[in-house]
């Protein structure tokens, strides 16, 4: 069941962003990793093998930046993997010795992969600024929130409600027990839910529907949101 094992990993990344940089970075690459192996069965396109490793190795990398880097810009070391990333997507097409079917689709996919999962150690980077952890565990506990309301049969619409109320309940519990304030936790909250059942709803219908990716994704997708609210509403 895809709530209940992106419940799992949010909580695995809620716990890991409480014991320290290594714990959380080891967990991120768990994610990015289910991410990473699904990816390409779910948008059913070709250059797999190719844009599996490029994705990974961005991944990693930003990830290894992250940890050993001591930066308070950290989207410095992230946007150059990505910048390196995106070159090398490009010269994996002209690679491709399959004679390059769909190569608009195989190139759009890889970008996307390697975009989806090096932005997830904006998680290690979050962790690392003013009320950091909290923010990790919220964002990634509201992805699972929003996993669990995609799951009743009820409208769009609804759903999309029910998500952000969550949010916005799970918000205001965190800055109830953490040092995290309300503004910042409420806004967060709600906005990670929204981005996590937008990142849901596009897997469930992408053409091969995954358990990996649809765990996977909405998790990745809410750490850019942690970082940017958190560093314009927290400090």
């Amino acid at each position: 069941m895809p709530a209940a094992l992106t419940a799992a990993l949010a909580g695995a990344l809620a716990v890991t962003a409480y014991a320290g940089e290594v714990p959380l970075a080891l967990a991120v690459l768990v994610v990015q990793a289910l991410l990473v192996w699904s990816w390409y069965d779910v948008l059913d396109v070709p250059g797999r093998v190719g844009g599996s490793l490029l994705a990974g190795a961005a991944a990693v990398t930003a990830d290894v930046l992250l940890l050993v880097r001591d930066d308070t810009r950290a989207l410095t070391p992230v946007t150059g993997v990505l910048a390196v990333a995106m070159i090398g997507a490009i010269i994996h097409q002209l690679a491709r010795r399959d004679g390059r079917t769909r190569l608009t689709e195989s190139l759009t996919a890889t970008m996307t992969l390697v975009a989806l999962a090096t932005l997830g150690a904006l998680f290690i980077a979050t962790e690392q600024t003013l009320g950091g952890s909290a923010l990790v565990a919220l964002a990634a506990l509201s992805a699972a929130v929003a996993a669990g309301a995609s799951m009743v049969p009820l409208p769009t619409g609804l759903v999309a409600g029910i998500a952000a109320v969550g949010g916005l309940l799970l918000g205001l519990l965190v800055a109830g027990i953490t040092d995290l304030s309300a503004g910042p936790a409420l806004t967060t909250g709600a906005a990670a839910a929204a981005t996590a059942l937008a990142a849901i709803t596009f897997v469930r219908r992408a053409k091969q529907p995954d358990l990996a990716a649809t765990a996977a994704l909405p998790l990745l997708s809410v750490a850019p949101v942690a970082y940017v609210l958190g560093r314009i509403l927290v400090g």
